[in-house]
This record gives C-alpha cells, sequence and structure tokens, in this order.
C-alpha cells in the first residue's frame, strides 16, 4: 500500500519558470512576480513555492513562500533599501523539487542598482553602447488600440492577438531601461533529475511545518507526544501531529503574512511544558546552481536608469498620498476550526468592569468560574439545555489554547474585543476538546496576558498574500486634479494562461512622468520555453 502511494510522486519532477515586471530595479522598489507550474494538465504535487533572492555571496537577502493556486500565483516583494549594486539570483522550487539537485530550480537573473548603499557603484561595470530597440517580434502578437505616444495621465486600452502556441502569457508596461534584451533566456526546466534517497515531503494542501521535540531535562526525544499547533489569530485553528520514536512532528497549515505561532503539548499536564522545539529548515540549502554574471550597462542604458532612479525617489515622496497599486488577495479563505459560534459578546456594548473575573461572571453568558484542586476553570453549559452539564471547557486567548485560566483572569478588561462561547461538546479529530470559550483582544495579540513562557511561541512567515496590479483611476475627477505626483516606474503587470481564443485586454493609465516607457510581452510554451517581444512607446 505505501509503494502505491509513493510510487506516483517519485516519477514526478515539477517544473516552475518565474515571470518578474522588469530586469533592472532600484534598491527600495518592489518586485512583481508570477510563479508557473508549467504542469496545468496533472494535479499539482505541491501547493506552496519557495522563493529566494541571493546574492554572489551565496546569502539569500529575500526568501519567501507563494501558495499556487490553479497552478500559477503571482504576489509582490520590496527589495530591501540597504541592498548592493550588482546582479541576483532569483530562483523559485517547491520543497518536493529539493529532493533533486538545485539545477532544475526555476532561475533568473535580476539587475539591482541601488543608490542609496555605501558600495552604490562597486560592483557596476560601465561601457560605451548605443541601446537598440526589439520591437522586430512583433509577428508573435497582434496589438489593436497601440499607439506611439500617450498624454499624461491617460488611460489605455490595447487588445492582444497571440499567434503563437504559448501557453502564459506576462504582461508589463516599464519606463524604458529597465529589460535586459537576454534576460529572459535564462530559464532552465527541461532537465531530467535522479531523485535523492533522503525524500522530503511534498506539501499538496498547504505549508508542511515539521522538526523535533526533546526534553529540556535529559535532551532525549520526547516521543508519542500529541502536540498542537495555533497562531495568534482572530480565525482560531487547531491542528495536532504525535511525535514519533525519534520525537519528530509534521503539521500542514495554510497561513498567509506574519504572525506568532505557538506549539505545545495538548495534554494539560504542567510537567510535559519540560521540552524544546526544533524547526526543520524549509528553505534549500544547496546553492550549485548560482552562477551569477558582473552587472554591465552600458551608458546609454545607465543615464535610464538615472531618470528611473529619480521617478522612484519623487513617487516615494508622494507614497503616503497615492492609492497602493496593488490589491491583495488570499485565496485561501480562512474561518476558525469550531465554524461560527453559539453566542458572541461584544465587550464594549457594556460597562466597564474591574477585572476579567467580572467580564465572565457578568458578561458572559452560560459561562461560569468554578474552583478545581484550588484552581479555577471556565464552566459552559445552559440550565435547559438537553445535553450533559458534565464536561471540560477549553478556553483560548486570540486562537491560542491557554490551559492556566488564570493567566486569562488577569488580562485588563480594556485590551478585550468579544468572547465567543460554544455550548456544545466540540469534537477535533479523535480529541475531545469539550465547549469552547474564546477571548480576543482588540489588537490580536493576547493583550497583556502573562504568557507562559515554557510554551513555545515563535514567529512565523506563511505565504505571501496574492497581489493584482491596480492602476489609478483617473477618470474620477478628484483623482485627475489630484497634485499627488504619479511618477510609477511600472504602469501596468499581469501574468495569466492564455485563453481558447487566444485573446486578451489590458488596460492601464499612464503618470505624470514623460517619458519613453516598454510594452513587454512575454510568452511561455508548455516546455518552459520563453519568447519576449517589446513595443515602445512615448508619454508627452
Amino acid at each position: 500500500m505505501v509503494m502505491l502511494l509513493v510510487t506516483p510522486f517519485v516519477v514526478s519532477q515539477e517544473k516552475l519558470v518565474i515571470d518578474t515586471d522588469r530586469d533592472v530595479y532600484v534598491g527600495g522598489e518592489d518586485l512583481w512576480l508570477t510563479i508557473i507550474n508549467l504542469d496545468k494538465d496533472q494535479p499539482s504535487i505541491s501547493k506552496v513555492v519557495y522563493v529566494e533572492l541571493i546574492n554572489k555571496e551565496n546569502v539569500p537577502v529575500i526568501q519567501e513562500k507563494m501558495f499556487l493556486n490553479n497552478h500559477m500565483v503571482s504576489s509582490r516583494v520590496t527589495i530591501p533599501d540597504t541592498i548592493s549594486t550588482g546582479n541576483y539570483f532569483l530562483r523559485a522550487y517547491t520543497s518536493w523539487m529539493t529532493n533533486y539537485p538545485a539545477q532544475c530550480f526555476a532561475k533568473r537573473i535580476v539587475s539591482i542598482v541601488n543608490p542609496f548603499a555605501d558600495n552604490a557603484l562597486k560592483n557596476l561595470q560601465l561601457k560605451d553602447g548605443i541601446l537598440k530597440s526589439t520591437n522586430d517580434q512583433q509577428t508573435l502578437v497582434d496589438l489593436y488600440g497601440f499607439k506611439g505616444s500617450y498624454k499624461t495621465r491617460q488611460k489605455v486600452s490595447i487588445d492582444l492577438n497571440y499567434k503563437y502556441d504559448w501557453e502564459y502569457a506576462a504582461v508589463s508596461v516599464a519606463r524604458s531601461g529597465l529589460n535586459m534584451a537576454d534576460c529572459k533566456k535564462d530559464i532552465s526546466v527541461n532537465e531530467e533529475y535522479k531523485i535523492s534517497a533522503d525524500l522530503r515531503l511534498p506539501e499538496p494542501k498547504g505549508e508542511i511545518i515539521s522538526g523535533t521535540i526533546s526534553s529540556t531535562l535529559n535532551s532525549e526525544p520526547v516521543i508519542n507526544e500529541k502536540m498542537m499547533i495555533s497562531f495568534v489569530d482572530e480565525t482560531t485553528i487547531l491542528k495536532f501531529s504525535t511525535t514519533d520514536s525519534t520525537g519528530r512532528f509534521n503539521f500542514e497549515v495554510n497561513r498567509f503574512g506574519e504572525e506568532e505561532m505557538v506549539i505545545q503539548p495538548f495534554s494539560q499536564d504542567t510537567s510535559k511544558l519540560n521540552y524544546k522545539v526544533t524547526l526543520d529548515e524549509q528553505f534549500s540549502t544547496d546553492y550549485s546552481d548560482v552562477n551569477i554574471p558582473e552587472l554591465v550597462l552600458d551608458s546609454a542604458k545607465l543615464k535610464e536608469i538615472n531618470s528611473a532612479i529619480v521617478s522612484m525617489q519623487i513617487n516615494t515622496i508622494y507614497a503616503d498620498y497615492t492609492p497602493d497599486m496593488a490589491i491583495a488577495d488570499s485565496i485561501e479563505k480562512r474561518e476558525a476550526f469550531y465554524g461560527k459560534p453559539e453566542r458572541t459578546t461584544i465587550i464594549d456594548k457594556y460597562i466597564e468592569l474591574p477585572t476579567t473575573e467580572e467580564v465572565v461572571r457578568e458578561l458572559v453568558p452560560f459561562a461560569s468560574l468554578r474552583r478545581k484542586k484550588g484552581k479555577y476553570v471556565f464552566r459552559v453549559f445552559e440550565d435547559n439545555s438537553i445535553y450533559p452539564k458534565e464536561g471540560s471547557t477549553m478556553a483560548f486567548v486570540d486562537g491560542v489554547p491557554i490551559y492556566d485560566v488564570d493567566r486569562i483572569l488577569n488580562i485588563t478588561p480594556a485590551y478585550l474585543d468579544k468572547v465567543n462561547l460554544l455550548n456544545l461538546d466540540y469534537y477535533l479529530q479523535d480529541e475531545r476538546l469539550g465547549r469552547l470559550l474564546m477571548f480576543y483582544t482588540k489588537d490580536g495579540d493576547m493583550g497583556d496576558m502573562d504568557f507562559d513562557q515554557r510554551i513555545f511561541r515563535q514567529a512565523h512567515k506563511g505565504c505571501l498574500y496574492f497581489y493584482h496590479y491596480n492602476s489609478p483611476d483617473y477618470t474620477d475627477a478628484v483623482n485627475t486634479e489630484s497634485r499627488s505626483a504619479d511618477f510609477r516606474n511600472l504602469l501596468y503587470y499581469s501574468a495569466d494562461p492564455i485563453n481558447d481564443n487566444k485573446q486578451q485586454t489590458i488596460e492601464f493609465t499612464t503618470g505624470d512622468d514623460k517619458a519613453t516607457y516598454e510594452l513587454v510581452i512575454t510568452g511561455y510554451k508548455a516546455n518552459g520555453q520563453a519568447e519576449r517581444i517589446v513595443k515602445t512607446f512615448v508619454v508627452e
């Protein structure tokens, strides 16, 4: 039976490609990117993609996770404004792909010029030259509505008719000089490799958080212990994992953004809190595929990049007064593991009480406090309920199970936002949790609760949110007459599968910068081979 489950993975080597909105960036700018799983006709082995931006010393300066939806995902990352000028290696891979050599990872080179760093021009080599247009490949795509010039703050609509056997198309409109003619050729996805002997698990549903648990008393692995993972978040989730004979555990979660993660024993026995959690490294440490050439720019391109730097600085100054160009979307719609609560008590609707104990006794229906072995415990039941009154109650604070009720009662009531209650015995997997009593603070940070330091609590970086580029709407009179400067280096970016009729319409608005721009269309074949078309226009 095990062989039947493992065999499909052994013969499947995932193949990804990376697309970016351009090739050249200024330190501090956003890098827009799309990851595409080329095997769109097959179910995805993995949902999570690991993305790294690596410097010449094989040090990752950016590490992010992205969640594949329908075989692709688009998002953005901010390039640090402390980064050195030079070429960088951008690569993407799944957990399953790390079982193969790093040469099978998706990869490409991006160039970064950072005038704000101390060594801004240290790694920059210059040569004399003249920029050459690459408009001679237009036969691959018909463009309708495209013009050679546009006015500032003008809405642009262009119809694209693809005439080639592409599976995906990425479209970018960026200031001239921010693309390299041959950068898209640095993509290798066709190689086949043998899988390594020590397999890492694929992630078919979500991120796998794994590691080992050992005793702080004797360093021995904690075996056959049911552990639970939760996150400090309004959307309460709870997952279980029982450690094996070596103390290993695996949790499968879908999380987006940065938040705090808590791993603790399911048992209420406080003697079992003498444990140490060691998390597995999720990102690959194999850098055998990294080969970064020196950044060489001709004098004409450097002049254009200098203009882009000025535009970036102007846009940064007005950033607080202009709408964000990104629309965030988390495809995985999260809800609490218990569904909807039976009762919700909004604390601010009532008079202010001096202690959380009084909040529970006076405001929260069907909740009470009892003493058991000298300590307080919560009891949730309804006098007229047909359900038995006996049984335990499990309490949470901002999504984290808290067994020590005194710590909850010591929260200052002013921090509390609401209390949810479930007056039914709740079962999760094979565990009876009992009734549920959930406290939520106004800031979602557990308020001023004295957290038990013996419990493992650590910052966790989940997947990036999905982002879609959004141009400002200058058909609105308020925006049109706004005095906030619009000097975007990027006017548009999207990447999508090509539909059956091979047509697409793109719409964007120009800004205030009177300059030359490039419409770049990159098509990807089923094998990952990329072809690029560049069409220039001016904003005047």
